[in-house]
């Protein structure tokens, strides 16, 4: 086989330019398909990392959800959470939200702008000011650029502004990309919870199931328990909520399109083909004499047929190794440019080059066939 690959490659060495031409198109193909799925990879672990990573191995979560869009303020009380707390399997309850964040009015003199408004987190990057962690009662708070503009025609750091009645001093200004989404103030967390945590309604019940307890039938237990002693069950409903099974299916929409739209590119790697199997046929027509003679010192048709389709397919793994250096380079450049980072994974590099190698066997089976059923005679009479 190493013998074969060696004659390949100088057999392509000899006709370099007419040769490369032919690679180009599979060039082209390839990078086009790393870039296509390198930008779709990317953006979907971009939205699906926004999207959070829920960790529903030992627990149920129940939902609720008002009935009208005038009753929002409902939800779970701690008499649901007692409740549902005494449903065998359940090891404790935990009421939360499923929206973090709290509206408020800030005003600074004659302006007045509604926003989302929300605890500091752990780590912020600022565009303006020093960020710190706010502790206790600080009257600190931490701005969106746009709400900035909003507010301020000039420099907004140490700027005093009143968020629902309350002073409020400008610390630092951050950025809000497109592709994750902030709310538009953070306070310190003390002063969130005294101020704005009850504007939160609970409509997320928490329950940590124990190893040995069915969940899906805890989930039905708890549903069925809740609609007979919930505290808003004539404002809303009550369902068990599976945020995985929304990620993961959000997840395979995005690879679906990412996929077909690599598809598309992926046709060009045909005509691509096509070029490939024009050269073929040129190669076999100029080596006549070659197979005559390969053939009277005992070789098989199929060792022939074996030549030229390695042949076929060496010439394309080049140029598709070639498309994938190029697809590197071009994702460089794109990254450049995105919001997010386009990712190049091992499985795009492996599903280039097992196209390449398919494209080489396909379009190179035909000439490579024809070479192997020459007529003997023939071959050795041309001069």
């Amino acid at each position: 086989m190493t013998d074969k690959i060696m004659i390949a490659l100088k057999s392509i060495g000899k006709n370099k330019n007419r040769n490369f031409l032919t690679m180009l198109g599979i060039i082209i193909g390839i990078a086009s398909v790393i870039c296509i799925l390198a930008i779709g990879d990317g953006f979907t672990h971009t939205v699906t990392k926004g999207m959070g990573n829920h960790n529903t191995r030992n627990k149920v979560i129940l939902q609720w959800e008002p009935t009208s869009d005038y009753n929002t303020d409902g939800g779970f009380t701690p008499n649901d959470a007692s409740a549902l707390s005494k449903i065998p399997g359940v090891d404790h309850v935990k009421l939360t939200s499923s929206v973090a964040e709290a509206g408020a009015k800030v005003q600074y003199k004659t302006k007045n702008v509604s926003i989302g408004l929300n605890k500091q987190p752990k780590h912020l990057s600022l565009v303006k000011g020093t960020y710190f962690t706010m502790t206790g009662a600080s009257n600190g708070v931490y701005i969106s650029e746009d709400l900035a503009h909003k507010l301020f025609k000039e420099n907004a750091i140490n700027r005093l502004i009143s968020i629902d009645g309350t002073v409020f001093e400008v610390q630092g200004i951050y950025h809000i990309s497109e592709m994750n989404y902030r709310p538009d103030a953070y306070v310190s967390k003390q002063i969130f919870k005294e101020l704005f945590a009850n504007q939160i309604s609970k409509d997320q019940a928490k329950l940590y199931v124990k190893a040995d307890a069915n969940k899906k039938q805890v989930g039905k237990t708890a549903v069925q328990r809740m609609k007979k002693m919930g505290e808003q069950k004539n404002t809303g409903r009550y369902s068990v909520s599976n945020p995985d099974t929304v990620s993961k299916q959000f997840t395979r929409i995005l690879n679906d399109i990412t996929y077909f739209i690599a598809f598309i590119a992926g046709i060009s790697l045909l005509i691509a083909g096509i070029g490939v199997m024009n050269v073929m046929y040129i190669t076999v027509s100029e080596r006549r004499k070659e197979i005559g003679i390969r053939r009277a010192f005992g070789a098989t048709s199929g060792d022939i047929r074996n030549q030229f389709l390695i042949e076929s397919v060496v010439l394309c793994v080049i140029g598709g190794l070639i498309g994938i250096i190029f697809g590197y380079i071009f994702v460089a450049i794109i990254n450049a440019f995105l919001p997010f980072k386009a990712v190049i994974t091992a499985y795009s590099i492996i599903l280039s080059l097992s196209v390449s190698t398919a494209v080489g066997l396909i379009f190179g089976f035909i000439p490579s066939n024809k070479a192997a059923h020459s007529e003997l005679v023939g071959l050795l009479k041309e001069e």
